[in-house]
């Protein structure tokens, strides 16, 4: 569109691309507009709570609650299916501003009916959804609990389809933010399976130093056993790159050997890097597939030794240090165990959102 070249080509382009870029969400927001709740589907409930995140952004985490009071105001006006919500229960927006703000505070109970709900109340039950965001390993388990905890939540759902969907892409948006959401996560899993690995190499030499030869040796095999796992992961991952093959796989086996693998693929998955070209596996993918290994090879039969090999020692051989380690592998084992699969949900703009998203 540049009217025979009597416009220049950078002119037009400065004009055409950026609405061609807005057109996919200008397109959804529309029909958000106009379709009542009765026609949602799974689909499109899940893209609104992500656009409802996604338009509230810029002062959903601010201290002052009025500007986000407003956008929000704005949002369910401008929304169908949301308008009709507030038509009948008017503290909906109450409900949402709370939840969406985030903050951890003592939750309060409502066992009132639907019917029976206040704006105060809404306000008590959409404060208590940050607890529970903190207390589950996903989004959905999450708003379970939250919508179990208030029955007037679970009324709402059911006379609402849309509703449900529409949480738990909201609790999948604001966990992919939050500071103690994936990132934390992340962190805190890696330093865990360090101390585990360097509470398990001082428990082998406790071992080897009190005479108990086969528990040392069955606990040095665990950790070898994981160790190789993750070295056929390395193999596995390296085997497609086209670019700096051997120098990344002597890299990626250094840290295996080094245990500093967990803490390596923490920083990837927290700093949003890429999947390189040829690899097999996406960091996340990656740093999951090490989890399962530490799980399987060595975490559970490790604690499990250690815990046989305890109840044999003698007070003076058992010391602070056995009871320390199998404090760390138990820890090591519940976190890697319990947060294994999260990630996966908690990524709703790459992973969850339609393509127009």
């Amino acid at each position: 569109m540049n009217l025979g070249g009597s416009i220049p080509r950078f002119v037009s382009d400065s004009l055409t691309d950026p609405a061609a870029a807005r057109a996919p969400l200008s397109t959804l927001r529309y029909f958000n507009q106009v379709k009542p709740a009765e026609s949602f589907e799974a689909a499109d409930a899940r893209e609104l709570g992500l656009l409802l995140v996604l338009d509230l952004n810029d002062v959903r985490t601010k201290g002052d609650p009025h500007p986000l009071e407003a956008k929000l105001k704005t949002f369910v006006e401008r929304t169908a299916a949301l308008r009709g919500v507030q038509a009948a229960h008017p503290w909906i927006e109450a409900l949402l501003l709370e939840a969406l703000r985030n903050r951890l505070r003592v939750p309060k109970g409502c066992d009132k009916a639907l019917a029976e709900m206040t704006e105060g109340d809404a306000r008590k039950a959409g404060r208590a959804f940050a607890n529970a965001l903190v207390a589950n390993v996903s989004a959905e388990a999450a708003v379970d609990e939250w919508v179990m905890t208030y029955p007037a939540l679970g009324e709402l759902e059911q006379r609402y389809d849309f509703v449900r969907p529409m949480m738990n892409a909201v609790a999948s948006a604001i966990l992919a933010q939050v500071a103690w959401g994936v990132k934390f996560r992340a962190y805190v899993g890696a330093v865990m399976s360090a101390a585990d690995a360097l509470s398990d190499a001082y428990m082998i030499k406790t071992f080897y130093e009190s005479g108990a030869t086969g528990t040392a040796n069955g606990l040095l095999a665990m950790v070898g056993a994981n160790l190789l796992f993750q070295l056929l992961i390395v193999h596995v991952q390296v085997q497609g790159l086209k670019k700096d093959k051997w120098r990344t796989a002597l890299f990626e086996m250094l840290t295996v050997v080094t245990f500093t693998k967990p803490g390596i693929d923490a920083y990837r998955v927290a700093s949003g890097a890429e999947k390189k070209p040829g690899a097999a596996l996406p960091p996340l993918v990656e740093m999951i597939c090490t989890k399962f290994g530490e799980l399987a090879f060595e975490a559970i039969p490790g604690l499990i030794l250690q815990l046989m090999a305890l109840l044999k020692l003698n007070k003076e051989t058992r010391g602070r240090g056995a009871f320390i380690s199998i404090a760390f592998s138990t820890a090591s084992t519940a976190f890697t165990a319990t947060t294994m699969f999260w990630d996966m949900d908690t990524d709703p703009w790459q992973r969850k959102a339609s393509p127009s998203l």
